[in-house]
């Protein structure tokens, strides 16, 4: 009999387990393979895509060798080495975490779990029956099709398939002008493939929770190295040739390419393990229902990350896993928050959000204020040669911070100073009179709270 049993071994899965035992309770995992320990995010998403898109942006900076007296004659690119460093990481972190789980003594059962009753999870094939007090489901998420075009790992490839490839392609079609699309763009065409974008929307990451002017940088700078970005565009009809594939898209051209990627999206895995049966209620898309605590509809059974919402990111399946364990607990403390959860893109810019944009500031009836500062006149960002981008600051009239949104170097990390200032409910007058070492990237976020606490610096005489 086991305090806790965990259906998933991915980012929020082990995260999950490592706090439970953390907290004093007695865990086990249950993950459908020792090769899929650490989910999607590690083995097939963000760890590996990372580490290619470092190899991209190092690609990137070498342009700017000349700058600091440094000459090259050129460089060569090659995908087997590439493949090995990026294949070592994943399979360090893996291994690391199994060898850990096994130490502190958090076993790891290899099959589908299969909630049998809010207590029991049958570990399928072999059969054997794991009880538990509670129950946290954390199975993640699975990459979907659209219309023709169906993955099949050599004319059209999913985010899963991706990984297998030996050689960077001459030419290729990304499908979906969201944050996988715009990676995947910046890492193919910095290592030498011509790409072709498209997106159904008006613009790239057409999400409404990043501002039309991070879109727009975004493009212009992905146009800039190549990128053949064609919005409003999706394809039409795609025929297999000699050389690849040929695709007729809807603005009426057609495209010859090694191979069409898809970066459409992806689905909760709920289906075929014994929620429903249970009596776990379910949204009409799939996603499992929960309270603030991560709770479902049976209150010992909990869930966290790609399967509570379309918002499906490593940390927000971490994060929940945490509070579905305080609540477990006995706290109620921690809850899950997604207006706090940030939002990273690692493409040509990094491009990260957390909270609200002025769109959605004035759709909920703030009266609110907006401080913007640019990264071009920053001392640090022209140090680095990385002097573009800007910081942008929604606040409401009383100081509360309501979002932020960082296009620019290391936007993925300076975004968290500001989450943990919204976390703690703290205002833009705090903000405006913290001290940030110089030089740094982070008095621009100073910066920013200074233009809304005090009013912008202009040059214009004031009335």
């Amino acid at each position: 009999m086991y305090d806790l049993v965990i259906v998933g071994a991915g980012s929020g899965g082990y995260e999950g387990a490592l706090y439970a035992h953390r907290r004093g309770m007695k865990v086990a995992l249950v993950e459908l393979s020792p090769e899929t320990v650490g989910g999607n995010c590690l083995n097939r998403g963000c760890i590996p895509s990372k580490y290619m898109r470092h190899g991209a942006y190092l690609i990137d900076k070498f342009a700017k060798l000349k700058d600091y007296g440094v000459e090259l004659k050129g460089y060569e690119v090659h995908m087997a080495p590439l493949k090995a460093g990026r294949d070592r990481v994943v399979f360090t972190i893996r291994e690391n975490f199994k060898k850990f789980a096994q130490q502190i003594g958090i076993p790891i059962y290899y099959g589908k779990g299969v909630l049998k009753d809010s207590h029991t999870v049958e570990v399928q094939p072999s059969g054997e029956l794991l009880r538990a007090k509670f129950i946290l489901i954390a199975t993640g998420s699975s990459t979907m099709s659209i219309g023709s075009l169906v993955p099949d790992g050599k004319y059209i490839y999913d985010t899963d398939q991706i990984w297998s490839l030996e050689d960077f392609p001459r030419r290729l079609l990304i499908v979906g002008g969201g944050a996988v699309g715009v990676e995947f763009a910046y890492i193919f065409r910095m290592y030498g493939s011509e790409v072709v974008l498209v997106e159904l929307k008006d613009r790239l990451l057409p999400s409404p929770d990043i501002p039309e002017e991070s879109s727009r940088y975004l493009a212009r700078k992905l146009k800039r190295l190549g990128v053949d970005i064609r919005l409003r565009t999706t394809v039409e009809s795609w025929e297999r040739k000699s050389s690849g594939v040929r695709a007729r898209l809807s603005d009426g051209s057609e495209v010859e390419v090694d191979f069409i990627l898809l970066g459409v999206g992806r689905k909760p895995n709920t289906e075929g393990i014994g929620l429903e049966e249970v009596g776990v209620e379910l949204e009409e898309r799939g996603f499992v229902k929960v309270n603030e605590h991560c709770q479902t509809s049976i209150p010992n059974i909990y869930a966290c990350g790609d399967i509570t919402s379309p918002l499906m990111l490593a940390h927000k399946s971490m994060y929940e896993a945490r509070v579905a364990i305080n609540h477990m607990l006995g706290e109620g403390h921690m809850k899950r928050d997604e207006r706090i959860v940030p939002k990273v893109i690692y493409s040509a810019y990094e491009v990260a959000s957390v909270g609200l944009t002025e769109d959605q500031a004035e759709e909920e009836g703030y009266e609110y204020k907006v401080g913007v500062v640019s990264f071009v006149p920053n001392p640090k960002a022209m140090d680095d040669g990385e002097n573009e981008g800007f910081v942008r600051l929604v606040v409401s009239e009383e100081g509360e911070l309501l979002g932020c949104h960082i296009l620019g170097p290391h936007a993925g990390e300076l975004i968290h100073q500001v989450v943990h200032l919204m976390k703690a409910g703290l205002k833009a007058d705090f903000l405006s009179t913290s001290m940030y070492s110089h030089p740094s990237l982070s008095e621009v976020i100073v910066q920013a709270g200074m233009e809304v606490h005090f009013g912008p610096i202009t040059w214009a005489k004031r009335h």
